[in-house]
């Protein structure tokens, strides 16, 4: 089985948020979608899609883009096989989080091969905090007790540690994703 890394990187982010997954090459991007919200840590509340060149794989509920392929049977090899290539997700299009999906080498796994992520760093910034610019102004002002919204930034945040990243807790979310899609079917949703 081939077995695609992929490094992840939450665009127009400063210092960058990034994780490198391994993935099976014939993933769908349904899964994939699935897998990138448990990897960078947001929660699955918003529309999202892929996209590569002019050619865009909607999310099935969503009227965004022209040509929609569906992503539950689009399959990330058929989308990107060279190493270098990229593809581009987003998530939240209020927020326009953006992530460049690059492949960085293309490995051999054995048929029991289970996705995983091998590093990363930083916190995936939170929720319907603007976007990337919203975000750096939530860092500003958490980081700065004279700026004026530092307190509501603390109230909302709570213990929030930007550079906070564990590779184990990802692996851990991961296998537990696996185990519900096994014995309870659906949708992960909003908290």
């Amino acid at each position: 089985m081939e077995v695609y890394a992929i490094k992840v990187t939450l665009l127009g982010t400063s210092p960058p948020v990034w994780r490198r997954i391994l993935v099976p090459r014939d993933i769908t991007l349904g899964n994939l979608h699935r897998t990138l919200q448990t990897v960078m840590g947001w929660t699955n509340c918003h529309l999202h899609q892929f996209g590569r060149q002019r050619q865009r794989m909607t999310d099935p509920r969503s009227r965004v883009g022209t040509k929609v392929a569906d992503e539950n049977r689009t399959k990330l090899g058929e989308l990107i096989w060279t190493v270098g290539a990229r593809l581009l997700y987003e998530y939240d299009f209020g927020d326009g989080w953006q992530h460049e999906l690059l492949l960085e080498e293309v490995l051999f796994g054995e048929e029991s091969f289970q996705q995983i992520c091998v590093a990363g760093k930083r916190c995936c910034p939170p929720e319907d905090c603007g976007g990337p610019q919203g975000f750096a102004e939530v860092l500003k002002a958490l980081q700065d007790v004279n700026h004026p919204n530092h307190e509501e930034a603390c109230e909302w945040l709570g213990d929030f540690v930007p550079e906070s990243f564990s590779v184990d807790e990802i692996n851990r979310r991961l296998r537990r994703r696996k185990l519900r899609r096994r014995h309870k079917p659906g949708r992960m949703g909003c908290p």
